[in-house]
């Protein structure tokens, strides 16, 4: 696998020149690379919630350097020829900067809308097969389970050979294997370091059926970050958001050992008015240490140390969740990771 250190942000959902100012201080900070989320509603039904790809192309006329990447698109609201597409544009706009995180989709952005929302691990392994050839430009015959194509091509071929790198957000042993199979990265949260190294096993065994090595392939950490001169600063300022991920995925808590008392699940959650209230009711019936076990959060030394964990566990970029109650807060942590953390590692 590829040991170089890559570093980002997903950000949080705000106006476009909100997202815009703090991606260009990503860039001249260092960082490599920049996430938004592709929803078409999120949890704060008084949040925006702009459309994820029009977002990237503004950053792509306005930057330079930084990747551009999604956290993360489905494979159910856009056929994969128009997705194809979509990103073969944004490729060529960017000069060749463009990573797709794809996962299996969310209910929230699905059945309100009467889009179809099953058998979720064939079709994301159908649409990334038919992506990929239609990347090529040439024509295309295909038959699968969902789409049929003939003698179908596009003619926005990617800058990126042979495509634009795929991460697969995968959580369960399943998934992890298709990541293995079909990506070019494992995307994962609520991850300790340890979980990581048992869990890489899934991704191996994948990428083995299909006969492919993964040299080249990424492992992403895409978690929760806080940084301040004190260690229990650094959590209290991250504190809601870890132990809502959980909320969010029941499984995942599940699987280290402790039994979820609520009724949230991304997979089948609807947004409501009062949902993110909700939420919040149920926020501390997530126990702290599984909370903290899965953050990187206290003093640059104790940052830096964590990393290193996640490294040494095979992680080989990190997008970092950074929404703190005091929103001005997340400016400082990125210069404290771009004058401080970044150039530690990449020096190294």
């Amino acid at each position: 696998m590829n040991s170089d250190i890559g570093f980002g942000a997903s950000l949080q959902p705000d106006s476009f020149e909100a997202m815009l100012r703090r991606t260009l201080l990503m860039e001249r900070l260092g960082f490599d690379h920049v996430w938004v989320p592709d929803h078409l509603v999120l949890l704060d039904v008084r949040s925006p919630c702009l459309d994820a790809w029009t977002v990237l192309s503004g950053f792509a006329v306005e930057t330079e350097r930084i990747r551009l990447g999604t956290s993360v698109s489905d494979p159910y609201r856009r056929h994969p020829a128009v997705f194809a597409q979509t990103i073969g544009t944004l490729d060529q706009i960017s000069k060749g900067r463009v990573i797709l995180g794809l996962g299996l989709g969310e209910a929230q952005n699905l059945i309100p809308y009467g889009i179809p929302y099953d058998k979720r691990v064939d079709r994301l392994r159908e649409v990334v097969e038919v992506m990929r050839r239609l990347w090529t430009g040439e024509f295309v015959d295909f038959k699968g389970e969902f789409y049929s194509l003939r003698r179908a091509f596009i003619q926005a071929v990617p800058v990126q050979k042979p495509h634009p790198p795929i991460f697969v957000a995968a959580n369960s042993p399943r998934t992890r294997e298709i990541a293995g199979m079909v990506g070019d990265g494992w995307m994962a949260e609520m991850m300790t370091p340890q979980r990581y190294r048992e869990d890489l096993r899934d991704v191996q065994r994948g990428a083995e059926k299909t006969g492919r090595k993964l040299e080249d392939f990424r492992v992403a950490y895409h978690g929760p970050l806080s940084i301040a001169e004190d260690r229990e600063e650094a959590w209290s300022m991250i504190e809601k958001l870890a132990r809502s991920l959980f909320l969010w995925w029941p499984r995942q808590l599940e699987a280290y050992g402790y039994r979820a008392t609520h009724e949230f699940d991304w997979g089948h959650l609807l947004v409501e008015e009062d949902t993110l209230q909700r939420i919040e009711e149920h926020l501390y019936e997530v126990p702290e240490k599984v909370a903290r076990d899965i953050t990187i959060y206290g003093t640059v030394d104790d940052c830096i140390g964590r990393i290193e964990e996640y490294v040494e566990a095979g992680v080989t970029d990190f997008a970092f969740f950074m929404e703190y109650p005091d929103k001005s807060k997340a400016d400082h942590v990125l210069k404290t990771m771009g004058e401080k953390i970044i150039p530690y590692f990449k020096e190294a």
